[in-house]
């Protein structure tokens, strides 16, 4: 359902762990009917509120942003907007953008549904999955295609979006979603090998449930 699709930017903050579990509660929302259209939810009030993450310089788990979700939930971006680019800490806010009272929107839960291909296959039935995965610097130069790692040093772990699955030319692949901006890689997307657990992308990975 692309219409249920947006691709965010992090813009020089290390905030791809709130980007990979508020984008997905976002497109779920709206891929469950529980929202009209999709509507964008607040990367910046998890990024800012959730006392267990370190802002711009990321969070020590999965699991965190989910918990975060499930338990305080987040409100629109339409209410508090995005304001970390390049890094900038902002302090946690207790009403919208325009002073108006804040409205948290929670998740019912989450599963990790990492313990197959075919069951990460069959939970993107139900939405998109937060997922992680290594970074090598071969990486960094993606443009276009299938990736798989050849050559280059591990610098750093990133969360992703897996959004789909397919196939070409016999070669499985992952569609995955980064939070680069939509000028970055295939309009924001990334293709990664399917089936061999690529950079670990196939280690962990948690369906958001609305």
């Amino acid at each position: 359902m692309p219409e249920c699709m947006g691709v965010g930017d992090t813009a020089g903050c290390s905030a791809d762990w709130a980007f990979a579990s508020v984008g997905s509660f976002s497109d779920n929302r709206c891929i469950s009917g529980k929202d009209q259209y999709r509507v964008a939810y607040s990367e910046q009030y998890m990024l800012s509120c959730d006392s267990s993450s370190q802002g711009c310089n990321g969070t020590s788990s999965m699991q965190s942003p989910q918990n975060f979700l499930k338990s305080t939930g987040v409100p629109s971006k339409k209410c508090v907007s995005y304001k970390s680019s390049y890094g900038e800490n902002v302090k946690c806010q207790t009403a919208c953008d325009d002073g108006s009272k804040l409205k948290l929107v929670k998740s019912s839960s989450f599963e990790d549904v990492c313990s197959s291909e075919e069951s990460i296959m069959n939970a993107l039935k139900k939405g998109t999955i937060q997922t992680q995965f290594d970074i090598y610097s071969d990486f960094m130069y993606y443009l276009s295609g299938v990736y798989k790692h050849v050559s280059g040093s591990l610098e750093g772990v990133q969360m992703v979006t897996f959004v789909g699955y397919g196939e070409t030319n016999g070669t499985k692949y992952w569609v995955t979603r980064n939070a680069w901006g939509n000028m970055w890689g295939e309009n924001g997307y990334f293709r990664i090998l399917r089936g061999t657990n690529e950079c670990q992308i196939e280690y962990q990975c948690l369906l958001t449930i609305v």
